[in-house]
């Protein structure tokens, strides 16, 4: 699909040169293919100190660790430029970390990170509960029911049963299970399929509205989504504008990002909120501005106002700080377009 809402408007513009922009750095940096080499895996670290923060890279190189590099977030310096894809990974033998602009070899690679244990859950007590779908492929999505927790938060936001009243048009609703278990939803459209072919000031106020709406009804149903991202956005095109609709309510793990949410923390120890799903929200605007999600947890990635100014009101360190969902609809409605 072509840029079929896009007029000749500065806002507009700039979106697409930041994309473009994006994009040259993205295909250019020797950190990732296809300039860079594939690794065998990937590991990033969180400190509450910044500049400890790091990703770790094992890159193929037909041994069975591979070589190992750590690059920590320095801002300004050669490593918290790599990892912005600002400036390239550096000629290196042998294992090493880059720590600002110094280059330390490594005796040795460090571990690989373990392999996640599979928690999924038994839902089938609480599958059993809803009703059977004729599964069409042309209508019908379907997923493997990993967790209760799912279901519960889906039917609290549909009235507590299938049959209920939706609180939201703009949050998934679950039309019940197939013959064979599986959760059956509205076939919706992607994000990935979608988000490239939009980039007006309209649009993205109608679509931060609409997650506001959704956010509205999850929270007042108590529900954190935990993982709001634009992975887990669905868009129903069957009138106007596509509309944005909130997808995967797990609400089990997620998104670390938020300063207070703790990167090693369990699934009730996390501090998942509230108010890291409004951080995240800061996250999925300059997702959706720049049709994608970023390489790496450290890339920056500035967008147009009047949009800016809301992703920073959303990110601001102390939870308290950031807007309540209320004030965050007036900045949106307040966007002139």
């Amino acid at each position: 699909m072509a840029h079929g809402e896009l007029s000749g408007d500065p806002f507009s513009k700039e979106v697409l040169r930041l994309r473009a922009e994006y994009e040259h750095r993205r295909v250019t940096t020797n950190l990732y293919p296809p300039a860079g080499r594939p690794f065998l895996e990937l590991d990033v670290h969180f400190s509450s100190e910044p500049s400890k923060s790091h990703m770790t890279y094992w890159f193929e190189d037909g041994t069975e660790t591979g070589q190992c590099v750590r690059i920590f977030n320095v801002p300004g310096t050669l490593s918290g430029d790599i990892l912005r894809i600002t400036r390239n990974l550096p000629p290196l033998t042998g294992h090493a970390e880059i720590d600002g602009d110094e280059i330390r070899p490594l005796d040795k690679a460090y571990n690989l990170p373990e392999e996640l244990e599979d928690d999924s859950e038994n839902a089938a007590e609480l599958l059993a509960t809803l009703p059977v779908v004729d599964v069409d492929p042309a209508k019908h999505f379907v997923k493997k029911a990993k967790y209760n927790s799912e279901i519960q938060n889906l039917l609290k936001c549909q009235g507590g049963s299938v049959d209920g009243h939706p609180r939201s048009p703009h949050v998934l609703r679950l039309l019940g299970r197939s013959s064979s278990g599986d959760l059956v939803f509205p076939k919706l459209t992607p994000s990935q399929h979608l988000l490239n072919s939009y980039s007006s000031l309209a649009v993205y106020k109608l679509w931060i509205g609409q997650l506001v709406d959704a956010l509205e009804c999850l929270h007042a149903a108590g529900v954190v989504h935990r993982d709001l991202g634009v992975k887990n956005f669905v868009f129903d095109k069957s009138s106007g504008t596509p509309s944005l609709v909130v997808c995967d309510l797990e609400g089990r793990w997620g998104n670390r990002d938020a300063p207070e949410v703790s990167f090693d923390g369990g699934v009730d120890d996390s501090g998942w909120s509230p108010a890291s799903d409004i951080y995240d929200t800061g996250d999925c605007i300059k997702n959706m501005v720049y049709a994608n999600a970023p390489i790496t947890h450290f890339v920056e990635w500035p967008v147009p106002e009047p949009l800016q100014t809301i992703v920073d009101a959303c990110m601001q360190e102390k939870p308290e700080d950031r807007p309540t969902l209320a004030k965050l609809r007036a900045m949106v409605e307040a966007i002139k377009v």
